[in-house]
């Protein structure tokens, strides 16, 4: 990506960013400051994969509600207004993978059996759509997880991890700082004090809107009050870890460390990851949620996640298991909504993206790893359907058929990938 300082509209183009010290902030797409060939915005692919399974009877629709007048689930409920955008999966798994919770680093590569000796993973589908991008953004892959703990989703062709960023702020500071080490500490001073990185562009972005159409100003406007809100959230979050403590009478429970939020911590790299596809800094994102061993701070739970996601049928820990499934899918509702509600060209962003939304895990009360819960969201697809496959734990339909459409919308030409049979041709 071009790192020089822009001066005037004339030199703007999509894939330029805007320079301050050590701020570096992206454009998002402008449809006033686009050249003729870039007036089509370019196709992103976005993958979810949360560790501990979704509660099936919650989560699937009845087998007799097939196609697009399917009755929703009571997870798929929680979507609200975008399950118009989004299919539902049932029936459909990576074929002879087992392993358990070693089949989190399996999610986009459908490697067999991780568990057995001597294995070796193969190239995920992220790592191959990022191939497919090349050097058209200044970061060919966001790979993310929510904590230091668990893997990274992504693998290349030898098999080999790709290390996941989990640290939000440091996420921000990829995305948007730059220069010496002293330079960025500068920044990261000034915003703790309030500042923003927007500040030292006042000027220049006084200048680019000269040149912008109505729609495109409101579109920055937007932008630029994502950034001061993420901004705010850091250095919350900052300054939580700075305050002194309550002194308290009553008995040292077990810790809950602040990892315990997952969900928050997913959630602002969602936020991010949205900027990330707006400026098109990347093009091709995946985020891991890694199951809770901690109770997380969710009104009604009192257990934690990994104790309930071993339910063993009880009601009393399904109930409060679906506390958390629930907050998790209002999670990924959010993140729709905000591609939903962002333009994007002629379009919105989830328009132009494709959000995989999924697990592992099918079964997580006894690590089953057959019908697992998909979603597909956005990318120009015809949604708003439940497309089931063959619900019977050896006859499952292959994940990866719905990887090949996905490549296949992205722009590559794929065949086969994984255990694909073929592609997905329900999907429309």
């Amino acid at each position: 990506m071009d790192r020089r300082t822009l001066l005037n509209n004339a030199q703007l183009t999509r894939r330029q960013v805007l320079r301050a010290g050590s701020a570096v902030l992206a454009l998002p797409w402008l449809e006033s400051l686009a050249r003729a060939d870039e007036k089509t915005p370019p196709k992103r692919l976005v993958s979810i994969c949360t560790g501990f399974g979704l509660y099936g009877p919650a989560f699937f629709p009845a087998a007799d509600q097939v196609g697009r007048d399917y009755k929703p689930s009571e997870y798929i409920e929680v979507l609200g207004d975008l399950r118009k955008h989004c299919t539902v999966f049932s029936g459909i798994s990576h074929p002879e993978i087992g392993g358990d919770h070693a089949s989190e680093s399996c999610f986009l590569t459908a490697a067999k059996h991780p568990r057995r000796p001597g294995f070796r993973n193969s190239v995920s589908m992220d790592y191959l759509a990022a191939r497919h991008v090349g050097t058209a953004t200044r970061f060919p892959l966001l790979t993310l997880k929510t904590d230091d703990g668990g893997t990274s989703l992504t693998f290349t062709e030898s098999g080999a991890s790709v290390s996941a960023d989990y640290s939000s702020s440091a996420l921000y500071t990829k995305l948007f700082l730059s220069g010496n080490p002293k330079d960025v500490a500068a920044q990261t001073e000034r915003l703790k004090s309030g500042q923003s990185v927007l500040d030292r562009m006042a000027s220049r972005f006084a200048e680019i809107e000269k040149g912008l159409s109505q729609r495109d100003r409101q579109q920055l406007s937007d932008y630029t009050e994502a950034v001061r809100e993420m901004e705010k959230q850091l250095h919350a979050n900052q300054e939580w870890i700075q305050r002194p403590k309550p002194t308290v009478k009553d008995t040292k429970p077990d810790d809950i460390a602040s990892k315990a939020d997952i969900l928050g911590r997913a959630s602002l790299m969602l936020r991010m990851v949205r900027l990330a596809l707006q400026t098109d800094s990347t093009r091709v994102c995946s985020l891991f949620i890694r199951g809770m061993d901690l109770t997380p701070p969710i009104e009604g739970v009192r257990e934690n996640h990994h104790g309930l996601s071993h339910h063993g049928n009880n009601r009393a820990k399904i109930d409060e298991l679906k506390v958390i499934e629930k907050a998790e899918m209002g999670v990924f509702r959010d993140f729709l909504a905000a591609l939903r509600d962002t333009p994007d060209g002629a379009g919105t962003l989830l328009d132009h993206t494709q959000v995989l939304i999924g697990s592992n895990l099918g079964d997580a009360s006894g690590h089953g790893t057959s019908n697992l819960p998909i979603i597909l969201a956005g990318g120009g697809w015809r949604h708003g359907q439940h497309i089931a496959g063959d619900r019977r734990p050896n006859a499952n339909t292959p994940l990866c058929n719905v990887f090949v459409s996905m490549m296949r919308r992205f722009g590559m030409r794929v065949d086969r990938f994984g255990s694909s049979t073929g592609a997905m041709n329900q999907l429309g």
